[in-house]
């Protein structure tokens, strides 16, 4: 009859078990294999192996280079895991709208894809060095959208950070996104606009998303 070790429940066997070495070899490796880190190149590749995970079940993705644990009911991040873009190529918009991409920069759109924590909370932090070409208003702010490009909280006057005039001046602005379900993917972008016709240039411009445990 098969023992099992007290703390971890791994199967053994006993003097008086049928001698099938391999038959207790592979056992042993199932139940092992199971309690390890497991690595997968992307969730998808996760969810794909592991069709029923179980609570306490721990899995490294490659890509985003996060380590994931099962908490009895969705995929979520081991810890805190904060995503940080930065681009300093400055960059122009006379938008009366919000708008993700700079004329005259690269590297746009920032995309900081994020996984949302099990209390479904991030806070999304944005900043660049902003001014105007008369006296009027610049603004930063971030659009956050599903994974399927479906935005979720849309960029507002409210969440931005702004600088009024032809002055360069260091800003920023922080704001909390609650209701995110857990372990799904989301992504934060920033977005730039000016309040009246008007160019409005940016420089050294970054994104950050902390997920609140």
């Amino acid at each position: 009859m098969t023992a099992y070790t007290p703390l971890g429940g791994i199967p053994y066997p006993e003097p008086a078990d049928p001698a099938n070495l391999p038959a207790h070899l592979q056992t042993l490796a199932e139940t092992v294999d199971a309690r390890t880190i497991l690595r997968y190149a992307t969730a998808a590749a996760r969810d794909t192996a592991i069709t029923t995970p179980v609570a306490g079940m721990v899995a490294w993705l490659v890509s985003p280079g996060q380590l994931t644990h099962y908490n009895g009911s969705v995929w979520a991040p081991v810890a805190a895991v904060p995503v940080f873009l930065y681009n300093n190529d400055a960059g122009t918009t006379t938008s009366l709208t919000p708008v993700e991409t700079l004329s005259g920069a690269t590297g746009d759109p920032l995309v900081a894809a994020f996984t949302a924590p099990p209390t479904g909370k991030v806070i999304v932090t944005v900043g660049a060095w902003i001014n105007n070409s008369a006296a009027a208003s610049g603004f930063m702010g971030a659009t956050v959208k599903k994974a399927d490009n479906s935005v979720f909280l849309a960029s507002s006057i409210d969440r931005a950070c702004t600088v009024y005039g032809t002055d360069r001046v260091a800003t920023t602005s922080q704001f909390v996104v609650t209701g995110l379900i857990s372990g799904t993917a989301y992504s934060a972008t920033p977005t730039y606009w000016s309040s009246v016709p008007n160019t409005v240039s940016y420089d050294n411009r970054f994104i950050r998303v902390d997920p609140v445990l």
